[in-house]
């Protein structure tokens, strides 16, 4: 079927190749170099568009239709409020990780088709783990060392490791998630063993736990413990109890009797009070503009001003708002979260076929309770990646 495909559409699925190459590679080591597969996939996503549109292969399904509501909601945001923001321009530039999500939901479904043979597949496979892996071994040796030394400086925190990336936070709730696939790659190995040894899944596995662990981010501890669960959800109810239940009293056991995990959880009453002050003023933006919002990632570059409007707590402190659903609810207004909250329901629903991949839409949407993981684009870039090429 290759030798006999139209030499640019076999063109394009080389490019849609190497955009998913630079995302199993690039992911949790550079965000630079992840940027590589937007360019990679421009063509092949609009080229593979334009075929489905002729030819009708596939139907895009429900989630797809909601992100890309969610869209054009965002760019109505920022028409809205032109006049209030700075550089209204760039912000509608940067819904291009919705739509190179959206384009590449057409390349990988050709791809997948008639270009991913099993040796392909085996290469992304491995190639994700081991980079990933390789991230966190790093930065692991720079929380115990104070130098990281694949990034040649030092660590980006004295006590929470950070991987490859600049942010602690942003590391927790990423690798949070590929701990959750990690997961269930481990105890469906049976299934994946052409793709990785059972040595390599259980090393990236326990390497990645450690990275979670050690990045000390609440959310991404709680999307992990409340994610893995439904890995027996679908199948083995009994066991998803036995899990979910084990699951509480251990995070319970840790939180009163180690200290450490005391200090995460309990003496961060500083941090709690922040991010309830950020939530409190997404509600005030909210209630003056309702419909859209003050405009796409707009909120933060107001929120000291809110506070100070409303008098709320923390009025030094600038930021998004801790959460995807407040954020989307100040800067889009009620038409964005709607928007938002169908692109999950949609995508959790899709989803639900496939076990490893329910679980990680799982740890997605409590993890975004605690943070804004849908604007970082280090997580953008993998949540698009495994929305993109898992439909």
């Amino acid at each position: 079927m290759i030798k006999t495909m139209p030499k640019f559409e076999k063109v394009c699925h080389q490019l849609s190749f190497a955009s998913l190459f630079v995302l199993a590679a690039g992911i949790f080591t550079s965000v630079s170099f992840s940027a590589l597969s937007h360019i990679f996939m421009i063509v092949p996503g609009i080229y593979f568009l334009y075929k489905n549109i002729k030819e009708k292969d596939f139907r895009p399904q429900n989630s797809f239709w909601a992100l890309l509501a969610l869209t054009i909601v965002c760019w109505l945001s920022v028409a809205a409020n032109w006049d209030f923001m700075d550089r209204p321009i760039k912000q509608i530039f940067r819904t291009k990780y919705y739509i190179i999500g959206l384009l590449s939901t057409f390349a990988f479904y050709y791809l997948k088709r008639d270009f991913l043979t099993e040796k392909r597949k085996k290469i992304l496979f491995r190639l994700f783990i081991i980079s990933t892996s390789i991230a966190t071994i790093s930065g692991l040796i720079g929380l115990w060392s104070g130098f990281n030394p694949l990034k040649f400086k030092d660590a980006c925190h004295p006590t929470r490791a950070c991987g490859l990336y600049g942010m602690y936070m942003t590391y927790g709730y990423g690798i949070s998630w590929f701990t959750v696939l990690m997961a269930g790659l481990a105890l469906q190995r049976k299934r994946f063993i052409s793709y990785a040894p059972s040595w390599l899944l259980w090393s990236g596995l326990f390497i990645n736990l450690a990275g979670t662990i050690f990045s000390y981010a609440r959310g991404g501890w709680l999307g992990l413990f409340l994610a893995i669960p439904f890995l027996f959800f679908k199948d083995y109810k009994k066991q998803f109890l036995t899990v979910m239940v084990s699951g509480i009293v251990l995070l319970g056991g840790l939180i009163a009797f180690s200290p450490k995990v005391q200090n995460v959880f309990l003496n961060r009453q500083s941090s709690n009070m922040e991010r309830i002050a950020f939530y409190k003023t997404a509600i005030k933006v909210f209630s003056e503009k309702p419909l859209l919002g003050i405009g796409f990632k707009n909120f933060e570059p107001n929120v000291v001003k809110y506070k100070q409007k409303y008098d709320i707590e923390f009025t030094d402190r600038a930021g998004h708002a801790h959460s995807n659903y407040f954020e989307h609810l100040a800067s889009t207004g009620a038409l964005g979260l709607l928007c938002f909250l169908l692109f999950c329901f949609f995508w959790l629903k899709e989803s639900y076929k496939e076990p490893i991949l329910f679980s990680f839409v799982i740890s997605f949407l409590i993890t975004g309770l605690f943070q804004y993981t849908f604007g970082d684009g280090e997580n953008v870039f993998f949540l698009m990646g495994m929305f993109s090429f898992f439909r």
